[in-house]
């Protein structure tokens, strides 16, 4: 993923949408606001972690970042 892509909404995991506001060596920044006007924000997503950030019930860890792209897995949360 690169900066400016939009992620669709989860409706099951009550998350999202998301946009990719930032991918870098700093790591990813994601974006969200809910239809009730909620906002999240993800900054400095990194593989290194220790582990993925949960929003609601949607897991989102960053596998690989090369240059401005990005490689990212979301999935339910446990």
């Amino acid at each position: 993923m690169t900066k400016g892509t939009e992620i669709p909404r989860a409706d099951g995991l009550r998350a999202g949408p998301f946009t990719v506001s930032a991918v870098g060596a700093e790591g990813v920044d994601l974006s969200a606001v809910d239809a009730s006007g909620f906002a999240s924000n993800l900054l400095g997503q990194r593989p290194d972690q220790g582990g993925p950030s949960t929003v609601n019930e949607l897991s989102i860890a960053v596998l690989a970042i090369a240059g401005d792209t990005a490689k990212l897995r979301l999935f339910p949360a446990k």
